[in-house]
């Protein structure tokens, strides 16, 4: 009987079905357990760069404010845009000097049941100052509205239907400095 040998120990290469549906439901549980998380992770991160590129806007149209020493405008359009107008001395023209518009879906939004800031600057709608608009920043830095009086203010944003993606930026009227919000879930957090 040559060429057919058998040895005492060989197994045979290869998995069974069963150990094959194992590893198929091992890795279909941890794919379902990531992406919710990646998904929340990915909101909360587009959330973040939303704030820190609005914060960037607003503290430029303060500095400049300051540097030209003239007021710039500050103006809110529905639903995701934020422009800067320059007021000119004595005559009030304005130019428009810059323009945000939020990417990734996100606009002005306060979510529904959602408490204020610890600030409690923002009365319950997305953007809201104290006093009546137009609101501008000073040649000494301040926020103030179209009485000239000092004003503190919220504007809240997100993606309507990502709650994971809320966040706030209230601004401090006498000084124009700007604090920075972030949802937590259950609480606003620096």
């Amino acid at each position: 009987m040559a060429g057919t040998h058998t040895q005492a120990g060989r197994h045979d290469a290869g998995f069974t079905l069963a150990e094959v549906l194992v590893v198929v439901a091992l890795i279909a549980v941890g794919t379902a357990v990531a992406i919710p998380v990646t998904m929340a992770t990915v909101d909360r991160a587009k959330g973040d760069s939303a704030v820190s590129v609005t914060q960037a806007f607003v503290d430029g149209a303060r500095d400049r404010a300051v540097s030209e020493r003239r007021n710039i405008e500050l103006r809110f359009e529905s639903p995701n845009k934020l422009k800067l107008d320059r007021v000119e001395v004595p005559s009030g023209l304005k130019t428009q000097v810059g323009e945000l518009q939020f990417e990734a879906g996100h606009e002005f939004h306060k979510f529904p049941g959602m408490p204020d800031t610890p600030d409690l600057f923002g009365a319950g709608s997305a953007i809201y100052f104290s006093g009546t608009g137009p609101w501008m920043f000073t040649s000494d830095g301040s926020l103030i509205d179209s009485a000239g009086d000092i004003s503190n203010g919220t504007i809240f944003f997100g993606q309507p239907t990502k709650l994971d993606s809320a966040r706030a930026m209230t601004i401090f009227g006498v000084t124009g400095l700007i604090r920075v919000w972030k949802w937590r879930g259950a609480q606003w957090s620096e």
